[in-house]
């Protein structure tokens, strides 16, 4: 538990949630138990007995916010449950976990990409965009950031492996590149992604 696991609990207990927190000590039960009306399990919040406890079973959401390891195991486990139907975790290292969470059918949230996304929105910088959404096909607009795990890869070798096309890279906000298998994502990049709406969201989700 930490003082993100506390914010997220009182705007789910704002929002008429019932909550339920797990403490991996006496310290951060004290954190929880003085900042939101919910309570506080203490112990391993890894052990499927705790878990079980604070009544994961039962649960509509569970949201992490340990290291991402931890938030991985957990995971697996609520999934393995098969009685949680929104999981939600914050990602430290988006380059070695996001792939596995999102394949768990996890909600990840990169903690760098929400920094940025916010202070893009206070400068208005449209990282990413949706031009076009129906029933089965989306298309994106996507800034590549410097954090980006697919710098210097292939677009075309990218746009495979998402199941996605990428016709088009706009590249020094002037010079229109139409992508091929010499093109590698440089940042500042900025990507037409188009295709089915699974895909293309979960192409977003890791690409920028």
């Amino acid at each position: 538990m930490n003082e993100i696991s506390v914010v997220v609990a009182r705007l789910l207990v704002g929002n008429g949630y019932d909550v339920g927190m797990i403490a991996g000590n006496e310290n951060e039960a004290k954190l929880g138990r003085g900042g939101v009306p919910a309570y506080v399990y203490v112990g391993d919040p890894r052990d499927e007995s705790i878990l079980r406890n604070a009544g994961i079973d039962e649960s509509e959401v569970v949201v992490l916010s340990m290291d991402d390891e931890s938030n991985l195991e957990v995971a697996r486990i609520a999934k393995s449950r098969g009685g949680v139907p929104t999981i939600i975790a914050l990602v430290s290292n988006k380059e070695k976990y996001l792939d596995s969470f999102i394949e768990l059918g996890v909600y990840a949230i990169p903690i760098v990409d929400a920094i940025l996304s916010k202070i893009a929105h206070y400068l208005r910088l449209p990282f990413k965009q949706l031009l076009y959404s129906d029933d089965k096909v989306q298309a994106y607009y996507v800034v590549i950031s410097s954090e980006s795990p697919y710098i210097n890869q292939e677009v075309r070798g990218i746009a495979r492996k998402c199941g996605v096309a990428i016709p088009l890279i706009i590249r020094g906000g002037e010079d229109v590149i139409i992508s091929d298998e010499e093109v590698r994502i440089e940042a500042g990049d900025k990507l037409l992604i188009v295709g089915a709406s699974d895909s293309v969201v979960k192409c977003v989700e890791k690409i920028y």
